[in-house]
C-alpha cells in the first residue's frame, strides 16, 4: 500500500467518525431518544453521548428558554454616586459559571435567613472592592429573553425581581445607632 492510500483511507475513517458523532448528535441530542437499558451496545452509546456532550439538547435556544438569574450589586458612595458590579466582571468563563451557579442556587434557597446571610456576604465583597461605599443594593433578578422584533421595541428588557435588601456597613450602622440614641 502506498502513502497516499493510507492518506485516504485515514480521511475516510474520520470522516465517517464524523458523521457517526453528528448522527448521535441527531438522535440523542435534538430527538432526545434514551438509549440506556436497551442493551450493552445502546449503553455504550449512551455513555459515549454522555461523555462527549452528544446527548445535550441544546433547548437553550428555544424560544420559551429563559436567561438565568443575575445578581446585580448598587453600590452608593457617600456622594450618593452610583455605581454597579457583578459578582465575577471581567474574570474567565469558569469564574463566571461558577459564580452563576451561585446566583442560580440562591435563586433555588427558600430559608430567608440563608438569603440574608449570603446577600450579606456578597455585599461584603462589594464593600472590599469599593472601599467607599456607604450602601450596597444587593438585587437578583431574572429577565426576560426577548425576541428580536421586542428587542428592537424596547429598550430595557422586562426583568423580575426575586430579591432586594440594601445593606450598609457595620461600622456605619453602629454610629447611625448611636446617633439616635443621643438625639432620644
Amino acid at each position: 500500500m502506498g502513502r497516499e492510500t493510507i492518506g485516504q483511507g485515514r480521511a475516510l475513517v474520520l470522516l465517517a467518525a464524523a458523521a457517526g458523532h453528528l448522527g448521535l448528535v441527531i438522535i440523542l441530542g435534538a430527538f432526545q431518544v434514551d438509549l440506556r437499558d436497551r442493551g450493552r451496545v445502546a449503553d455504550a452509546i449512551a455513555c459515549y453521548g454522555t461523555l462527549t456532550g452528544a446527548d445535550s439538547g441544546y433547548a437553550f435556544f428555544a424560544p420559551g428558554v429563559g436567561s438565568p438569574p443575575t445578581a446585580t450589586f448598587e453600590v452608593v458612595d457617600a456622594a450618593g454616586a452610583v455605581t454597579t458590579d457583578r459578582l465575577m466582571s471581567g474574570a474567565n468563563a469558569e469564574a463566571r459559571l461558577r459564580a452563576g451557579n451561585i446566583v442560580g442556587r440562591f435563586w433555588l434557597e427558600e430559608d430567608q435567613a440563608l438569603k440574608r446571610a449570603i446577600a450579606a456576604s456578597w455585599a461584603g465583597k462589594m464593600f472590599a472592592r469599593h472601599p467607599g461605599a456607604a450602601s450596597v443594593v444587593v438585587r437578583v433578578e431574572e429577565c426576560e429573553v426577548a425576541s428580536m422584533q421586542e428587542h428592537r421595541e424596547e429598550d430595557a428588557p422586562r426583568c423580575d425581581l426575586h430579591y432586594q435588601a440594601k445593606l450598609v456597613p457595620e461600622a456605619r450602622l453602629r454610629a447611625a445607632q448611636a446617633a439616635d440614641r443621643e438625639a432620644q
